[in-house]
């Protein structure tokens, strides 16, 4: 069983949705975490500590946001915001739902 996840190639911010192209030619999509974070700030009692993101506004958000991609696989949004190479694959969808 071969356990080497595909490794992310480009990566793309688009409102805080990431449009990831991958080494297989797959083209999948993931949230941002500060879009999840949004989300959950919406959600009653579940999103407490969340709320504070309604009060700032996010430069997350911007297309051209700064995404390297380090060489074990993960990719640094903003200089701050680390998403593994299993997240990224396994968290990614292959639609914008």
């Amino acid at each position: 069983m071969d356990n080497v996840l595909p490794h992310v190639t480009k990566v793309e911010n688009a409102a805080n949705i990431l449009q990831l192209t991958f080494d297989n030619g797959a083209v999948r999509y993931l949230k941002s975490h500060y879009a999840r974070d949004l989300v959950k700030s919406f959600q009653g009692k579940t999103g407490k500590g969340h709320h504070k993101l309604l009060m700032t506004t996010g430069t997350d958000i911007w297309l051209g946001s700064q995404a390297p991609i380090n060489a074990d696989g993960t990719v640094v949004l903003n200089g701050n915001d680390v998403y593994t190479p299993y997240e990224l694959w396994h968290e990614s969808k292959t639609s914008l739902e």
